[in-house]
């Protein structure tokens, strides 16, 4: 599992790095959605963290980009991710932007 360096965080995580650490070690926690780059022609994924306590998820998600509290604030991230790539390159294509000027 592998997490981009400046990930995008809701306001509702309120420790990151336990979040994080629970995520690696497949500890279930209620209503955290995390965001990952798809691994075929899509661009995020938005998954329920209780998914990450199986292995398999684990080791074969995409590299994580956010984590958020609840699934409104996850969209309210994804949009946010949207946006930003729109004014720094003219293109919606996130996965593309996250893997040119944030890694």
């Amino acid at each position: 599992m592998r997490f981009l360096k400046e990930m995008y965080v809701g306001e509702g995580i309120k420790n990151k790095q336990k979040v994080l650490w629970k995520l690696k070690h497949g500890a279930g926690m209620i209503d955290i959605y995390v965001i990952s780059l798809a691994n075929g022609n899509d661009q995020l994924d938005c998954t329920l963290c209780s998914y990450f306590k199986q292995k398999f998820i684990r080791e074969h998600v995409g590299l994580v980009v956010g984590i958020a509290k609840g699934y409104s604030e996850a969209q309210g991230l994804i949009v946010s991710m949207i946006e930003e790539s729109l004014r720094e390159t003219g293109s919606a294509n996130v996965k593309e932007y996250i893997m040119t000027f944030k890694q």
